[in-house]
């Protein structure tokens, strides 16, 4: 656990910067009984220099088939929040409580720092937050121009999927308008592929949400936006096994598409850093969030795997690979 100081400077960057709280704002700062304490109330000591009506809920600690269903006391916190900053992720996102607070205008961010804590602190301090938006403003132009989207990489993946006519969200780390949510530190491109368009193999060669850092890649075979075979060693043993248990068909599909644009991530086996890494790849698969306007739709499940260096091509053009960005696709050097 680090100390109060640590966490001071991240505290007020996160308030003021990516909540934006004004005087008499419900802000909510929420946490768990494993969550680090030091961080919750230094949110809560910053959120509460900006004049907002600012409060600290520690819930219990949730099983993962209870996280989506928060009880009443929660619930009614979550609706008459403006703003909540969640520094668990455990799947409450998701939640029929957390999606009524959103429909009703509360906006919501999520971290977790539980092991990559010096990473977090410098995604958000030492990363160029303004850098990050111009890259991933130009990433959203060209995904939303594209028909047809192949990525590729050293490992065997060749997945191909449509684009258009899909919008894509750039995920800044921070609350910009009512009803939505996002996760910090930023920042990373995301949309929703065809789903009917979706074929080819991945190659999961970094990390997954489900088992953290792979040490022996492993691959899904794609039909139609559906996993439909699991191949590899015993970590694909232990991702079949997974989404067996879930006894949910909505597991199976793809049903986001994103890449990292910060410079300060690397592969942990955590999401919050890994989907982040610069130019890396999270395919998501299970429950869908409404924003993307796909037609995934909502389950209790939810689970991402990585592709640490693939090369991305938009209608046949290179628009990253190797860990950067192409410039003569309008990228900054």
């Amino acid at each position: 656990m680090k100390s109060r100081p640590f966490w001071d400077e991240f505290a007020e960057v996160a308030m003021q910067r990516l909540v934006d709280p004004k005087e008499g704002d419900p802000v909510l700062v929420l946490a768990d009984t494993r969550s680090d304490l030091n961080l919750a109330h230094a949110l809560m000591a910053a959120g509460a220099r900006t004049g907002a009506d600012t409060q600290l809920i520690i819930k219990q600690l949730a099983k993962p088939e209870e996280a989506a269903y928060p009880g009443p006391i929660l619930s009614e916190a979550f609706k008459a929040a403006k703003y909540i900053v969640s520094i668990i992720d455990d799947g409450i996102d998701a939640s029929e409580a957390m999606l009524e607070a959103k429909a009703s205008g509360t906006s919501i961010l999520y971290t977790e720092v539980t092991g990559v804590e010096d990473y977090v602190v410098r995604a958000l301090l030492h990363a160029d937050i303004d850098k990050m938006i111009r890259i991933g403003e130009r990433v959203c132009e060209l995904w939303e121009a594209t028909d047809l989207c192949r990525v590729t990489s050293p490992q065997g993946t060749d997945v191909s999927f449509q684009l258009k006519p899909r919008k894509a969200d750039l995920g800044r780390g921070a609350l910009l308008q009512p009803g939505m949510d996002d996760f910090f530190p930023g920042m990373q491109t995301n949309i929703a592929p065809v789903e009917e368009s979706i074929n080819g193999t991945i190659v999961i060669d970094a990390s997954d949400s489900v088992q953290g850092v792979v040490h022996n890649p492993y691959s899904f075979t794609m039909e139609n936006g559906v996993i439909t075979k699991v191949e590899g060693g015993s970590e694909a043993d232990n991702m079949r096994e997974w989404l067996a248990a879930c006894n949910d068909p909505t597991i199976y599909k793809l049903c986001h598409f994103s890449l990292g644009l910060n410079p300060q991530a690397g592969i942990s086996g955590r999401m919050i850093e890994d989907e982040r890494k610069l130019a890396a790849v999270d395919f998501g698969f299970g429950y869908q969030n409404p924003d993307l306007g796909g037609t995934v739709g909502l389950s209790d499940y939810h689970m991402d795997i990585m592709l640490a260096t693939p090369t991305v091509y938009l209608d046949g053009k290179e628009m990253s690979g190797n860990g950067g960005f192409n410039p003569e696709m309008g990228f900054e050097d």
